[in-house]
């Protein structure tokens, strides 16, 4: 299996699209609503979209956002998204995706690197684990994420 990493285009839009709602379990996403946001994503350049591909079908993609914090030394990354397609999961896809962060991060001289993760996903919980990430906090939201 030979998976290629690279930076996300408009066209690969509907392809990502499929894996929010599928994968991340967001069905209400829009085509339009993507668009949108893939647009301001890339006006505001600290946002990074990665896919990874196999036989020119994208089987997975990762979001980050570079930030600054006051507590942080550093800038930081946050991942934002990661989804792999279920028929391409535990064959090393994520740690590619991830690998991809970890390389840029080595770039841009970031040296701390956040997520969050649902906590019904223990599957995803054990892979971050795996990965070199370590549960640090809690996250708490305010509000209705999809109004």
């Amino acid at each position: 299996m030979d998976v290629t990493i690279r930076k996300a285009c408009e066209s690969d839009s509907r392809e990502i699209l499929s894996l929010i709602n599928n994968e991340l379990e967001y069905p209400d996403v829009s085509f339009e609503e993507l668009s949108i946001k893939m647009i301001r994503m890339r006006e505001q350049g600290n946002y990074y979209i990665f896919v990874a591909v196999i036989d020119e079908n994208i089987v997975g993609f990762i979001t980050i956002v570079q930030g600054v914090a006051l507590e942080i030394k550093s800038d930081y990354f946050r991942i934002l998204e990661l989804a792999v397609s279920k028929a391409h999961q535990n064959k090393g896809v994520g740690k590619l995706l991830l690998g991809q962060v970890d390389a840029l991060a080595a770039e841009k001289g970031v040296s701390y690197i956040s997520l969050s993760c649902g906590l019904h996903r223990t599957g995803a919980h054990a892979f971050y684990e795996r990965s070199g990430y370590s549960k640090t906090s809690f996250t708490f939201a305010k509000g209705d994420k999809r109004k």
